[in-house]
């Protein structure tokens, strides 16, 4: 059986492990729609409803081999939190990571995972060339394309053009960052908050519901490793917002006192490491997430509506919204195609009953023609996409040149990517 990390998709087949290349064309070759599993960290379908789930874990291939000064080819099945270390071994580095590094390169890179920063773009962005595995067992490699297209689309792919198995990626020289940590009151975040973007190389924060507080994390290159990273509090905090949750049961004035203790106790982090372990950290609360990725001119409407629906409808919810930018990218599926996006993300426990949160909320996305998080809770099909992709027809065109008979398309995925 499988299951996604935050047990909210599952399947009863069994998980297939091959070990080398020849092992995965037999499996692909036999199988009716075999789909291939990174880390679980996505919360759609992407993979609980295939004939066949796939790990490529134990598949036997190097984990990263340079090819020029700033590019590196990398085995695109290992995961973020190994290639980083390996990466700094060489002196090198991913320009910008999201915060949770756990995710296979390939699972991040097909869901356009992404971290913050205005002049940053998503992962996929960093793709220079792929080599995959088609439904037919064959491997191809991007570099032989002299259009273009094949790149331009298995950015973002949802891994139904084929098997990722290694991606050309541009790297930068190691890097530091210095991290910054401080609670300040929402009006403020909100007046300045493209000022914060554009003045600092990475910016985000995290609203607390009923509380008029933020959370503010900036990031800014540093030379060097400076003092030393407070206790992760981050996990405790949850609970510490779930208890302010129950007491608001009680009496709502409960919650509001509760609240301001917190943001009393949160202290305010500065310090430097290396890049991704400032960028990264642990996450054991287990969540559902929705996520859309917002016009800039629109953010901070949506995020005041975003606030005030669900203060007024959905007292159970006290996961902190948070909020982050991206540069824009020209890949066929990417979100940010086109120009910057602010995301807004929403969240609740994994035993919480998400979809009437998720179901209230989701609207005010769609009304100011936000695109979704491929890899987080959404209802659109494929009416609703080829509306917001400019390129989305040529990806579904490509997409079936590519796998005539539609063997990495479960149910979940045609009804994204099959018209009618």
């Amino acid at each position: 059986m499988w299951e996604n990390w935050a047990g909210n998709q599952l399947s009863q087949s069994h998980v297939l492990r091959p070990t080398s290349v020849d092992e995965l064309r037999q499996v692909i070759t036999s199988e009716k729609t075999p789909r291939i599993a990174g880390a679980g960290h996505s919360f759609t379908p992407l993979v609980a409803d295939a004939s066949r789930v796939v790990s490529l874990d134990g598949l036997s291939t190097v984990s990263l081999h340079p090819s020029s000064e700033n590019l590196v080819w990398l085995n695109a099945n290992r995961r973020l939190q190994e290639l980083s270390p390996a990466l700094g071994e060489h002196n090198l580095a991913f320009r910008n990571l999201g915060d949770i590094n756990v995710q296979t390169l390939a699972g991040a890179v097909s869901t356009a995972t992404h971290g913050t920063g205005a002049d940053l773009p998503c992962l996929s962005a960093e793709l220079q060339n792929v080599k995959m595995m088609l439904a037919s067992g064959e491997v191809i490699n991007s570099e032989d394309d002299p259009t273009g297209e094949l790149i331009a689309a298995a950015r973002v792919s949802l891994g139904v053009l084929g098997v990722l198995l290694e991606a050309q990626v541009t790297l930068v020289p190691k890097y530091y960052l210095r991290r910054r940590v401080e609670m300040r009151a929402l009006q403020d975040t909100l007046d300045r908050m493209h000022e914060l973007w554009a003045s600092h190389r990475n910016f985000e924060f995290f609203y607390i519901p009923w509380s008029q507080k933020t959370l503010r994390i900036r990031h800014d290159l540093a030379r060097e490793p400076m003092g030393k990273a407070p206790a992760d509090f981050d996990n405790l905090a949850v609970y510490g917002l779930r208890a302010a949750r129950s007491l608001g049961h009680l009496h709502p004035s409960l919650r509001r006192q509760a609240l301001a203790l917190l943001s009393m106790l949160q202290t305010e982090e500065d310090y430097a490491d290396e890049g991704w372990k400032v960028l990264c950290s642990q996450r054991n609360v287990r969540f559902v997430e929705m996520e859309y990725h917002v016009p800039t001119e629109a953010a901070r409407d949506v995020l005041m509506e975003v606030i005030q629906r669900t203060e007024a409808n959905h007292p159970d919810v006290y996961f902190p919204i948070e909020v982050r930018k991206t540069a824009g990218d020209t890949s066929w599926l990417s979100p940010f195609q086109g120009g910057s996006r602010v995301s807004v993300a929403i969240h609740t426990a994994a035993q919480q009953n998400f979809a009437e949160y998720f179901r209230d909320i989701e609207p005010i996305f769609r009304e100011a023609y936000a695109r979704p998080h491929w890899g987080k809770m959404h209802s659109l099909e494929f009416a609703d996409l080829e509306a917001l992709y400019p390129d989305f027809h040529r990806f579904c065109s490509l997409r079936e040149t590519l796998d005539p008979s539609g063997k990495f398309l479960s149910g979940y995925l045609q009804r994204l990517l099959v018209g009618g």
